[in-house]
Order: structure tokens, then C-alpha cells, then sequence
């Protein structure tokens, strides 16, 4: 079968998008009625608290998830007209947990990533993509280490280098910074916005509200399955509206050099 490549797309167009989506697991409903776009150029932070549906609406958007009712779209066309392979050409994901069964390397890992272009003349990239990413990932001092015997922030920074190693417009990370120290927290983001600068897509699941108002470009908060707000970080991440969906009082001022929102928890 020959397969559909992917012509990059200018910035600021919507490569991806949910359109009223719902979707409950069995009784339970875990998403209702979310509209959102995702444009190259963008990073956009989904952010909310425990249960609020964040990596469910990442995993609508990848197609792990069929929602119940509403659109999926990817690359201006719904994501079922694309092969599971197409799909891969067009976005890549790293998840929250990356269990491998079999012994391999960091480096064979790594270069699965690559498997979307077998048979295509962007296969001839491979070695340079998977190269670069083991760089930007920084794990090329455990390269021949067996995936198992990592830490779990050293996993996590290798399932990174995998997903930059399919090239593709559109990255989608579930929570890369979770099991990070903080240099590698600042480093994941600033590739996001780098990515971003160059005119990709990257949607990444948050906890840390800093982070989410440091680096992304459009901030949609998530609260009991619905999207409670969306925008700009700063008209977006209001005290107010923070505490109402956290349940917890939280205080939100301009930092003294950036403005970007500071936002903490309220202890008095």
C-alpha cells in the first residue's frame, strides 16, 4: 500500500481538532462537549485537576479513544481517513508510561520512531532524525542501556527522543515533565516552544500551572470532563476561575520581570 505523505502546513493553520466530543467509560462520563483546535505554530498546555479528562482528550486526539459523539480531525481531514501509519507520519505522542517487554536498547527504541518511513524516501533521513533526538533528549550517555533498568525520568526523556525522532508537524506529550528534575522540566518546554517556533504543533498535558503560563502560547483548563476555559495564559489563568475548578484558593500575580502569571496555592 502506498501511503499518503504529509505536505508541511503553514504556521498558525489547525492541523488538529476536536469537535463536540463526547465520551464516557461505561457509565462514567469522562468528556463532554469539547471543541478545540490545535494550530502549527502553537504550543497549547491542557491543564485541570486529577480526573479532569486531560490525557483522555490527548488520547482522542492520538485515536486511542473513539469518543462517543463528535469529530476528530487531523490534518484538515477526519482521523479516520487516515491509515494508523498516516496517522503516524502526521503526529507523534509520547505517553505518560512507557512499558517495553522486550530487552531493548535506548538506541533501538530511539529508532523505532522511524518505523512511520520505512519504505518512503524520508527513510533516508532516518539516521540523522534519530541521532539529533538522542542529542536534544540528552540521552546519549545510556544509548546501549536496556530500557528496563532506566530511572523513570530517564525513560521518560527517552520515550521524548522517540516521538522528535518521527518528524512530524504535530507532537502530543502526556505529562513529559511528571518524573523530570527541574532542568529537564525547563528543557522539555523549551523545546516545545522551539518546536513551536519552527512552526510545529505541540499539545502537552500539564500539572504544573507555572509551566503551562511560562510556555504555552493557548492554555485550555479542563474541569469534571468540560472545558471550563481556553486561551492566552494570562486573561486564561485567573484566580479566580483557578479557584473554582481546583477547589482550592490560589493566587495568581505578574512576575516582576516577564508579567507571565505566577500562580500558587493560598497557605495562610
Amino acid at each position: 500500500m502506498r501511503h499518503r505523505l504529509p505536505q508541511r502546513l503553514e504556521a498558525g493553520t489547525t492541523i488538529a481538532e476536536v469537535r463536540g466530543v463526547h465520551l464516557s467509560f461505561g457509565a462514567a462520563p469522562i468528556l463532554a462537549d469539547v471543541t478545540l483546535e490545535v494550530r502549527t505554530g502553537e504550543v497549547l498546555a491542557l491543564v485541570g485537576p486529577n480526573g479532569a479528562g486531560k490525557s483522555t482528550l490527548l488520547g482522542v486526539l492520538t485515536g486511542d479513544h473513539a469518543p462517543d459523539r463528535g469529530d476528530v480531525m487531523l490534518d484538515r481531514q477526519p482521523l479516520r481517513h487516515w491509515s494508523a501509519a498516516e496517522q503516524a507520519m502526521r503526529r507523534a505522542v509520547m505517553m505518560q508510561q512507557a512499558t517495553i517487554s522486550f530487552p531493548f536498547t535506548v538506541g533501538q527504541i530511539v529508532a523505532m520512531g522511524r518505523s512511520p518511513w520505512y519504505g518512503t524516501e524520508r527513510a533516508a533521513d532516518d539516521e540523522r532524525a534519530i541521532q539529533e533526538s538522542i542529542g536534544i533528549a540528552d540521552v546519549g550517555a545510556f544509548t546501549d542501556r536496556v530500557f528496563s533498568s532506566l530511572s523513570g525520568g530517564e525513560r521518560a526523556r527517552v520515550s521524548l527522543a522517540r516521538a522528535l525522532a518521527q518528524r512530524c508537524q504535530l507532537l502530543l506529550l502526556d505529562e513529559p515533565t511528571a518524573a523530570l528534575d527541574l532542568h529537564h522540566q525547563e528543557t522539555v518546554l523549551q523545546l516545545a516552544r522551539d518546536r513551536a517556533a519552527a512552526g510545529d504543533a505541540v499539545v502537552v498535558v500539564l500539572h504544573d500551572l507555572n509551566l503551562a503560563a511560562g510556555y504555552a502560547d493557548q492554555v485550555a483548563v479542563l474541569s469534571r470532563g468540560s472545558l471550563a476555559a481556553y486561551g492566552p495564559p494570562a486573561p486564561t489563568l485567573t484566580a479566580d476561575l483557578l479557584t473554582e475548578v481546583y477547589r482550592h484558593q490560589i493566587e495568581v500575580w505578574p512576575h516582576p520581570h516577564t508579567t507571565t502569571p505566577v500562580i500558587l496555592p493560598s497557605r495562610t
